[in-house]
């Protein structure tokens, strides 16, 4: 991963829309007196302003094993691992060896934590989302704010939109940050890691809280860090191999635990129980433009 210094980030009002695919989507109701940047608009909005389980309005739950290896057991509206306090999100990761049936098959977790999704729930296209989120830190320990495609219009075409994934890594400090785009071109190897993803560093992600953004146009998509940009990935053909990005995708904030990447430090049992904690999550779009 190549290490990339960058400076604060100028760029111009763009235009944004979001779209729910299914009846049951939900779009809340812009604050009152709503940010703006521009001549842009919130759209929706979860400002976690009650107490309990995350609602069932914009989110459902990953449940068990998911994916890459990795050692957590994503449990499923339970509080301890999930929960709302305080006007935050928490997703608490800790050490809980045990074994669990997940749809008849068996496995051997080491981790307990939690996975929230907005499938289902609320979709989102061509717009600005910012999460202002504090995030663990640690060996072996994998926050990540992310989008997969709603319903993949695109068969057998790799799409994933990283905003950000913290593992430990090789830098000293290990307070890096990744931001990545996936298409089908990247998975195959056909795209230069250097043009797909970037990474940024800071001393305070598990102290302050810090503004994770997206920016997704037609022909564009870019990656902010405090406003700072830190990837911009420009759409350079209209093929679907590396441009999949013409469709509704859906939220992921989840804290895994080791797995392909994660794991490559190891894990410290030590800097357990750690979490994620999410101030708030907003979708903005240009004043005017009409919700598909």
């Amino acid at each position: 991963m190549k290490r990339i210094v960058f400076t604060t980030a100028m760029f111009a009002c763009i235009a944004l829309c979001t779209a729910c695919e299914k009846e049951e989507n939900v779009m809340a109701p812009p604050l009152e007196e709503p940010e703006s940047y521009g001549n842009y608009e919130l759209v929706w909005s979860e400002e976690f302003d009650y107490t309990g389980l995350p609602s069932e309005t914009s989110w459902v739950y990953e449940d068990g094993y998911m994916r890459n290896n990795e050692k957590q057991d994503y449990r499923v509206r339970n509080e301890t691992y999930s929960r709302v306090e305080d006007g935050k999100l928490i997703l608490e990761a800790f050490v809980d060896p045990h074994e669990r049936e997940v749809n008849g098959k068996t496995y051997t977790f080491g981790y307990s934590s939690a996975s929230v999704t907005t499938k289902g729930k609320v979709s989102f296209q061509n717009g600005r989302m910012d999460v202002s989120a504090r995030i663990p830190r640690g060996k072996g320990i994998w926050p990540a704010i992310w989008l997969r495609p709603t319903e993949n219009r695109f068969d057998g075409v790799y799409a994933e939109l990283d905003i950000m994934e913290y593992v430990w890594g090789d830098d000293l400090n290990h307070n890096m940050i990744h931001a990545t785009v996936h298409n089908q071109d990247s998975r195959d190897g056909k795209v230069p890691e250097s043009e797909r993803t970037a990474v940024i560093s800071s001393e305070t992600l598990d102290t302050e809280f810090h503004l994770y953004s997206m920016v997704w146009t037609e022909t564009q998509i870019d990656f902010l860090f405090d406003d700072q940009l830190v990837l911009s990935f420009k759409k350079e053909s209209d093929s679907y191999t590396h441009w999949p990005f013409d469709q509704p995708f859906y939220l992921i904030l989840n804290v895994a635990v080791g797995g392909s990447w994660g794991g490559q430090w190891g894990i410290d049992d030590n800097i357990f129980p750690c979490r994620m904690e999410v101030d708030y999550v907003r979708f903005y779009k240009e004043t005017g433009q009409t919700q598909k």
